[in-house]
């Protein structure tokens, strides 16, 4: 398990633009506070790169790592 500070862990890694949108909607629902890591190959922002291959790792709260896990078992 990837480890970002010492409470953050990795939820989903690779993730998609879309996909990403679809665990937001999902994590905000539910009040569990989430954060990305994009994965850029050209060092261009999120919202000014266009490129459909543009990959990131979402991370949560250990605390609230089962909580999300269940939720986004179905995704």
């Amino acid at each position: 398990m990837s480890e970002v500070g010492t409470n953050e862990r990795l939820l989903r890694s690779d993730v998609t633009l879309e996909e990403s949108r679809k665990i937001e909607r999902v994590l905000r629902r539910n009040n569990i506070s989430y954060f990305e890591k994009w994965n850029f190959h050209t060092g261009v922002f999120k919202f000014l790169n266009n490129s459909k291959n543009s990959k990131c790792d979402i991370y949560v709260h250990m605390d609230s790592m089962d909580k999300a896990k269940e939720l986004l078992a179905d995704m």
